[in-house]
């Protein structure tokens, strides 16, 4: 089946952690008819069970579990790597960068030269309003077989 590219944007909260977790239960209760029909009853019986692994993958975020702050290029399997700084200056044009300025980025992101460059990872970073307050967090990554 290959890898799949994903995104999502979540309201702003301070712990990037929480937010991933939120994120990731409202995917799971999304598709959860899904996971039903494969024995799978909640989030955390999916994430000890196995059942990912046997199906590639779910090719969303459900695939990650942890918010790290690394170095770029060294989150591992399963994490999420915050990018903020002189990264987002980078792939960005500003350490605040708009929802738009993100979701523009991501949609070039196809041409190889975007975070995360491994399958099983993601990134997040914030994303700002016109006056610089931060008014969500983007979560992206690639994930599956």
């Amino acid at each position: 089946m290959g890898a799949s590219s994903w995104s999502y944007v979540t309201p702003w909260q301070a712990q990037e952690q929480r937010a991933l977790e939120a994120l990731r239960e409202e995917v799971f209760a999304r598709d959860a008819g899904y996971w039903r029909e494969l024995g799978v009853a909640s989030l955390a019986e999916l994430d000890a069970g196995g059942v990912l692994e046997e199906e590639g993958g779910a090719h969303s975020v459900l695939d990650v579990r942890w918010v790290v702050r690394c170095e770029a290029d060294t989150e591992g399997v399963g994490e999420v790597r915050v990018v903020e700084g002189a990264e987002a200056v980078e792939l960005f044009g500003t350490p605040q960068p708009s929802r738009e300025a993100v979701e523009s980025a991501l949609a070039r992101a196809g041409d190889g030269w975007f975070p995360p460059f491994g399958r099983g990872s993601g990134c997040c970073t914030a994303v700002h309003e016109d006056g610089g307050r931060a008014v969500g967090l983007c979560f992206w990554g690639v994930t599956g077989d």
